[in-house]
């Protein structure tokens, strides 16, 4: 996998996220984080992304020194006003976006695939009452943080290995080649 970043940010996380779900599906006139000011014209149809909690998993360590967590997300899809013409339409997209959902890995990004788990008529997002909204909400386990294991140091060419009691300098003669003819 070329090109993964050893350890994962939000910032990182939220980019990703938010440009490839854009490319995926042009169709949304926005697509975007955190959208607090409901009361402007939303431009319809749009999908509003929002990291909803995380979760410790200290029992999936990793022994990188990294936090083992657990984000749960939320996609709003929203469509036109709320009125019968567009309650298909809105099911049809939230589904959609579920479907590519499902086993999503973010390009650049190292983290578990993306395991949607529900996918529902939202009536209780304030401001967006006058929309068709269907909420899409999957979960993803991902390591956040720098791994204490990234360093600049030396990758070892050659590696050997002796078995106690000869070991040591002393018994230098002892010690045979990891991978056979590399002395």
């Amino acid at each position: 996998m070329a090109d993964l970043d050893t350890h994962v940010t939000l910032d990182a996380l939220h980019a990703a996220m938010r440009e490839q779900l854009a490319e995926q599906f042009p169709g949304f006139r926005l697509v975007a984080f955190y959208r607090e000011d409901e009361s402007e014209k939303l431009p319809a149809p749009a999908c509003l992304l929002e990291l909803t909690e995380i979760e410790p998993a200290p029992v999936d360590d990793a022994g990188t020194g990294q936090f083992p967590a657990l984000l749960r997300w939320e996609a709003h899809v929203v469509l036109g006003f709320a009125d019968p013409a567009v309650q298909l339409e809105v099911r049809k997209a939230a589904a959609a976006l579920a479907t590519w959902l499902h086993l999503r890995r973010w390009k650049g990004i190292r983290a578990d695939a993306c395991q949607v788990i529900g996918c529902y008529k939202d009536e209780f997002k304030p401001g967006l009452d006058r929309y068709a909204v269907w909420t899409v909400e999957w979960v993803q386990w991902v390591f956040l943080g720098e791994s204490a294991w990234d360093n600049d140091g030396v990758i070892p060419e050659h590696v050997y290995f002796s078995f106690a009691p000869d070991v040591g300098e002393a018994h230098r003669e002892s010690y045979q080649p990891a991978v056979p003819d590399e002395r």
